[in-house]
């Protein structure tokens, strides 16, 4: 009972950050070419694209910037609002440092070297509480060798989260198609659409300069 209520709590949240706030979504679909990051994807029919820097809603991005870096993600969609489900793709410059780990990303880095230190910095994020990698497996990522770290966390308010992070370590940089919803009900309901965007997400060549 109390799960359901802190997931039914965040409905009513998202609904009324959505009617009274106009909070910067736009539609997508169809195929989306990043041609400025060298990726192209399918985005879901129906989906919304959060734009965030034109979001006003300082305190809600601030409450999702505790659970991961949000200025890393290049598209961040939606349905019914970025608590009850987000899909996100983006890439990390392997030169930054991660915000909660003291392990760096390298380039020469083999796939489960890489997805060990996305799991430390998932581990170590002060901000969330019973973080558990359920999976570190192997995958194709955008047509290059990258692996799946499937976990679990607990928020601020004590929403447990489920997540899949696909990653792959191309040139400078590691690209992510990412997948969050509450593990009650929402992760389950778009799992399956989510695998069809990560198959259709492909890096692409980068153009001479």
């Amino acid at each position: 009972m109390k799960k359901k209520l802190i997931c039914l709590r965040w409905v009513f949240v998202m609904l009324l950050f959505g009617i009274g706030c106009g909070v910067p979504y736009s539609l997508v679909g169809g195929r989306h070419v990043a041609s400025s990051e060298n990726f192209a994807v399918d985005l879901p029919q129906g989906w919304r694209q959060h734009n965030l820097s034109a979001d006003p809603l300082g305190s809600f991005t601030a409450m999702l910037e505790k659970r991961r870096k949000l200025s890393w993600d290049v598209i961040r969609l939606t349905r019914d609002g970025l608590v009850l489900q987000q899909i996100c793709i983006g890439r990390i410059p392997v030169a930054e440092e991660l915000p909660h780990t003291k392990r760096k990303l390298e380039q020469k880095m083999i796939p489960l070297e890489a997805a060990e230190v996305i799991g430390d910095d998932i581990r170590s994020n002060s901000n969330l509480t019973q973080q558990e990698i359920i999976e570190n497996t192997p995958a194709t990522v955008g047509g290059y060798s990258g692996f799946k770290l499937h976990y679990i966390y607990r928020t601020e308010d004590r929403l447990k989260v489920e997540a899949l992070f696909y990653g792959a370590l191309v040139g400078p940089w590691l690209y992510y198609v990412l997948y969050e919803a509450p593990a009650q009900h929402y992760f389950a309901k778009d799992l399956q659409l989510f695998d069809r965007t990560r198959a259709s997400f492909q890096i692409l060549p980068k153009g001479p300069p």
